[in-house]
């Protein structure tokens, strides 16, 4: 039996722990839990080596996912591929991570997020780069599955091991400015498409005698780099080793920490809490303990997903509706900016305000601007006048902002809000959950458009404002708790 350590309401913000302790007593014996050490070390360049590696990887996987969206016409072209052949091509990656993410989150509990993260960043390197090699559309569509379970893994695993490696008081900033990485990765991705399908393309779009989108998947392979800086440059997690019963491996792996922090690695000394062999899995998860954190995360996955791909991927589509498509690569690149300020805001205000009243504010935040360009747009049957385009602009700079913003802190809210022992399951099982609603996304717009925008979009717009109530009223505040 657990031995009580003080009494709740002499303690810190969780029952049964006092700070002054800093221990468990459990089985009879003391145990010092990682976390509580893991929270102590300095905050230093340790730090920003792993969210420069882990953000990096994030920058990768961008350039992988999106890598299809500039060959998908010459695709089309060249296989004379049809409208839904061309459906599965682009959605295929998106396929393979809802796999990804519920095999990786399963594996990374159990052999480790540093195993897994390296392993899943060599397999989506590699497939981005095998797709160079394809010779029609079942064999794209088959390799772009498969880096999509790479990307799927590198996802869950990632956001475990950044969260369990760095302190409470920046973590969640840290975590968020994980999808900060994914938009540098876009803009990234943008240049070496410009270079290598513009600049170095001739005329027949073939580089040195090679197809330019060939050379273009080729380059993917770079990447494969960052799983050699994390096998090479950082400790794995101790949170993890002392779950699985490692106390020796847990202890080498918190002095690697202080000791490239300027902690005192001599003073950090175990044994330290572990997990039971019943504590991990999915039934851990849909049990009593966890089942209503399980659903109210995975809706806000599911709504987020829902609204970055339904309202995104058709947004060209959109603003051309609205009587714009003359401007509409400067009003997109507004709209990256606007992702890119939200990401940013999001991981100031995590740590001033909180990840609950950060992430419910700006999902609710997101509904808001939805339903504002949608009410805008010609048709809707709402008579803004003169002030049409304003409102327009408004509600698509408030929605990319928000809903942007949204992401950064949902990694970092998920990561937090499920114990070690399910962490990566966790984000495994609710991010597949939201990979659903990403592939159903389009295809839930497309088919509502033609009933009008305000139609498809308001459905949209609901989901996020009560997705956002729901988290302020039922979820729980994370904000500088020490992972268990």
């Amino acid at each position: 039996m657990r031995a009580a350590r003080c009494e709740p309401t002499t303690c810190g913000k969780r029952a049964g722990f006092c700070p002054s302790d800093r221990s468990d007593t459990w089985m009879g014996e003391r145990h010092r839990r990682v976390g509580d050490v893991v929270d102590d070390v300095p905050v230093g360049r340790f730090h920003w080596l792993v969210v420069a590696i882990v953000g990096g990887t994030w920058a990768a996987m961008a350039v992988s996912i999106l890598a299809i969206s500039f060959t998908l016409p010459t695709f089309i072209e060249r296989w004379a591929l049809s409208g839904f052949s061309a459906g599965v091509l682009g959605s295929a990656s998106l396929l393979g991570m809802l796999v990804g993410n519920t095999v990786g989150g399963w594996y990374a509990d159990r052999a480790g997020r540093k195993r897994t993260l390296v392993g899943s960043i060599v397999t989506f390197s590699t497939f981005t780069a095998v797709t160079a090699f394809a010779g029609g559309v079942h064999s794209a569509v088959a390799i772009r599955f498969l880096t999509g379970i790479g990307l799927g893994g590198a996802l869950v695993s990632g956001t475990s091991y950044l969260a369990e490696l760095v302190p409470s008081r920046v973590r969640g900033r840290y975590v968020a400015f994980l999808e900060a990485g994914y938009s540098v990765g876009a803009v990234v991705l943008v240049i070496v498409a410009w270079v290598v399908l513009s600049v170095l393309g001739s005329p027949d779009g073939t580089v040195a005698d090679v197809a330019a989108w060939r050379v273009f998947f080729a380059v993917g392979i770079a990447p494969i780099g960052l799983a050699v800086a994390v096998a090479r440059l950082l400790p794995p997690s101790p949170h993890f080793l002392a779950r699985q019963g490692r106390a020796a491996a847990a202890t080498d792996a918190l002095k690697t920490i202080a000791a490239r922090t300027g902690g005192d690695p001599s003073a950090i000394t175990g044994p330290w809490r572990v997990a039971d062999v019943d504590d991990i899995g999915y039934r851990r998860l849909l049990g009593p303990e966890l089942l209503g954190t399980t659903v109210l995360v995975a809706s806000l996955w599911a709504v987020i997903n829902l609204t970055f791909y339904g309202v995104f991927t058709w947004l060209p589509d959109t603003v051309a509706a609205a009587g714009y498509a003359e401007n509409l690569y400067r009003f997109l690149f507004v709209v990256t900016v606007f992702q890119f300020a939200g990401q940013v805001t999001a991981a100031v205000l995590i740590e001033v305000v909180g990840r609950k009243w950060t992430l419910g504010g700006f999902t609710s935040l997101g509904g808001v601007g939805v339903l504002l360009f949608a009410g805008a747009v010609p048709g809707a049957g709402i008579d803004l006048g003169a002030s049409r385009t304003a409102v327009f602009l408004l509600g698509l700079f408030v929605t990319g902002f928000a809903v942007l913003g949204a992401w950064a802190v949902l990694y970092a809210y998920t990561s937090e809000v499920f114990p070690t022992a399910v962490r990566s399951t966790g984000l495994g099982l609710t991010g597949s959950v939201g990979k659903v609603a990403a592939v159903a996304g389009p295809v839930f717009f497309g088919t509502l458009t033609r009933f009008g925008y305000l139609v498809a979009l308001a459905p949209v717009a609901a989901a996020l404002v009560l997705a956002g109530i729901a988290l302020l009223v039922f979820g729980t505040e994370t904000r500088g708790e020490t992972l268990l």
